[in-house]
């Protein structure tokens, strides 16, 4: 028998060739390599999808030997044009978080040759009528703000400039992947604050005024040779002056408005998905891993039957509105196949390999 909390659930986020100048290609995992992992997972685990895992859980159905979930976050192109056809080719099934935000509003299906993006509505329309491939929620945007008036980078070449950039031009966000040019839409020398999921973070915004005059500042500065310390040190009179005027931050997101935009970003987002794909989105996946339990309660409220753990801390293992810990894949080497093969024998309720992930958290994790 299977207990309702062993059921190990993995993700993955890209498949396809890596792009070599996108700054998240770290996340894109080689076709081939997908391949023997479905060939690994399909030979070792019943794969089943989110809503039979959510039907096991809640006793609605009866336990199955040895059962796995395999989810995407993100919903990028190549789900559908690498990722997809190895599914079928396997018979398998997965759930791809989705934040409409980012689909691709061209009424389009592409094929591994075109340049890679987020997915359309058509494509996951295709991927829906497989009986393969369910859709969830990653919430409406994705997003990450800035959160105080604390300096922890500037922008320089080769950074990641993902959030900062879409916040100030919202229309670029599917732009990042496939223009090769997307890191310089903000200046070097653009000031980066502390940043927070838009989850579980009221927003702040900073003075204009005093981001053009450290622009101003480091004009001159030579990027190539980019350290945090000697930039913060050409412009720290500058931060200082409007810190102790208090005015580095404009303005600050009010309790109301922040309850306001979580609804549109968990309801929201339900409500676009389900409107354009014709199905019901019942599962979210939390962007970062960040979320409290005021979201996952308005996710709740909003129809969803479950949302993933995440970082959320304290929350039972029995808790059927919780989706399973999930672990990523990796098969690469000896060892790495050995923790992987561990961890997902543990997620299972394999003894001793529960136990020994049991007393290693508690030892070395605090939990």
């Amino acid at each position: 028998m299977t207990r309702i909390h062993t059921i190990p659930v993995v993700y993955y986020h890209s498949v396809g060739p890596v792009i070599s100048n996108w700054h998240r290609n770290f996340l894109t995992l080689n076709p081939e390599i997908f391949r023997r992992h479905l060939d690994y997972l399909s030979r070792n685990y019943k794969i089943i999808s989110l809503k039979e895992l959510w039907h096991i859980r809640t006793g609605q159905s009866a336990p199955v030997r040895k059962p796995l979930v395999i989810t995407f976050d993100d919903g990028y192109s190549d789900n559908f044009t690498w990722a997809f056809p190895m599914l079928k080719r396997y018979g398998i099934k997965a759930t791809i978080f989705v934040s409409p935000a980012f689909v691709d509003d061209r009424d389009i299906r592409r094929t591994a040759n075109d340049i890679p993006g987020f997915l359309s509505w058509s494509e996951m329309k295709v991927m829906i009528e497989s009986g393969l491939v369910e859709i969830g929620s990653h919430t409406m945007t994705h997003a990450r703000y800035f959160v105080s008036d604390g300096i922890k980078d500037f922008h320089h070449p080769g950074r990641d400039i993902l959030h900062p950039a879409i916040n100030i031009y919202p229309e670029r966000r599917t732009d990042h992947i496939g223009d090769p040019c997307f890191e310089k839409i903000l200046p070097y020398g653009y000031p980066i604050f502390e940043e927070a999921s838009a989850v579980t973070a009221k927003r702040v915004w900073i003075d204009e005024d005093f981001i053009k005059e450290c622009l101003d500042r480091l004009s001159e500065y030579d990027f190539s040779r980019y350290s945090f310390r000697t930039a913060y040190g050409l412009i720290e009179d500058i931060y200082l002056r409007y810190r102790n005027a208090n005015s580095i931050i404009t303005s600050r997101e009010s309790d109301e408005a922040y309850a306001e935009r979580l609804r549109e970003e968990i309801f929201g987002s339900k409500l676009i998905l389900e409107e354009n794909l014709g199905k019901s989105v019942e599962f979210l996946c939390w962007p970062h891993g960040d979320n409290n339990e005021m979201a996952h309660r308005l996710a709740l409220d909003a129809g969803y039957l479950m949302t993933t753990i995440g970082k959320a801390k304290g929350i039972s293992e029995d808790d059927t509105t919780r989706i399973p810990e999930r672990i990523g894949v990796n098969l690469s080497s000896p060892a790495n196949r050995l923790k992987t093969v561990s961890r997902l024998r543990a997620l299972s309720g394999e003894f001793p390999y529960r136990a020994l992930m049991k007393a290693w958290r508690i030892n070395y994790k605090g939990r």
